[in-house]
């Protein structure tokens, strides 16, 4: 994969609040040209928020976006060079699916109808369908010739493949890596499932209360990320005492899931522990437990 030095998004303090709930609080960050990062949240930490924000259809209350250079002004202009999928896509109803496709050519100066019409006919859909009715697979398959004809340089990818089939998300994360070997992609993805994107993921954030509380390159989660169990001295401190937290605490045995080898330096090195056993942890696994350990440890 292509890797460039300037930066297609850059992110500085940006906060944005609905009434009195503070939903993002300071979100700091910066994803060089040809990256593939992954978005981590519950639901509720402002993802989507995020995305919108970025994409100039809500304004942010302050801080500083930059998208591919450009920044949000109320125009419209950053959606030319972005392919978005919102967590919820959403057509006319009235329409087929090739009417959706021509109705959407007119707002992007850059669309190809024959990108659009290719990559239409790799993903099995028929173009005569009409969108009331059609399954959610054929909508998520629509969403992503939608976000793609037009052959944007950044994509902002929200649940992609949330609530759909194996094989429809098999078809869609196929064409995502396929958009990656094109020169300069990059991608910003959130994803419940982040585990089925290990294979083409350099980095991911963890978003919560609000900020990015963590960020972890993919491949030291590879090499890093590990399960240790330890039985502890009994001269020890309590667990929950101690500055690394474990995971499981039953008795003299306790457990941790560690990303980061600093981590596990001083988990080993602390004295606390008479025996200990440490498991690589293989990529995927460390996904699915970023999320729920904050980003750091659990």
């Amino acid at each position: 994969m292509k890797r460039g030095d300037s930066a297609a998004l850059r992110l500085e303090n940006v906060r944005r609040s609905f009434g009195a709930k503070n939903v993002l609080c300071g979100v700091t960050g910066t994803i060089p040209r040809g990256r593939v990062v992954g978005l981590l949240g519950r639901n509720g930490e402002g993802k989507s928020t995020l995305f919108q924000v970025m994409l100039d259809m809500l304004a942010a209350d302050s801080g500083e976006i930059e998208v591919l250079g450009m920044r949000p002004d109320g125009s419209g202009a950053i959606r030319e060079h972005v392919g978005y999928i919102p967590e919820r896509p959403t057509f006319h109803p009235f329409m087929t699916l090739g009417e959706v496709l021509a109705f959407r050519a007119k707002f992007f100066p850059r669309w190809k109808n024959m990108r659009a019409f290719g990559l239409s006919q790799q993903l099995g859909l028929d173009l005569n369908t009409p969108v009331r009715g059609a399954s959610k697979g054929t909508l998520g398959k629509l969403a992503w010739v939608c976000a793609a004809a037009h052959e944007p340089e950044l994509f902002f990818l929200d649940e992609p493949t949330s609530g759909l089939d194996s094989l429809v998300r098999d078809d869609i994360l196929n064409h995502l890596v396929q958009e990656l070997q094109k020169d300069g992609r990059t991608i910003l993805v959130a994803n419940h499932r982040m585990d089925e994107l290990a294979g083409i993921l350099d980095e991911v954030w963890v978003l919560a209360d609000g900020e990015i509380a963590a960020r972890h390159e993919v491949d030291r989660l590879r090499s890093e990320a590990c399960r240790i169990t330890g039985r502890v001295k009994d001269d020890a401190p309590a667990a929950k005492a101690w500055p690394v937290p474990p995971l499981r605490a039953e008795g003299p045995l306790v457990e941790w899931i560690v990303f980061e080898k600093e981590l596990e330096d001083r988990i080993l090195g602390s004295g606390w522990l008479a025996a200990t056993e440490r498991k690589a942890m293989p990529v995927q696994e460390s996904l699915k437990h970023l999320l729920a350990a904050g980003g750091n440890h659990a």
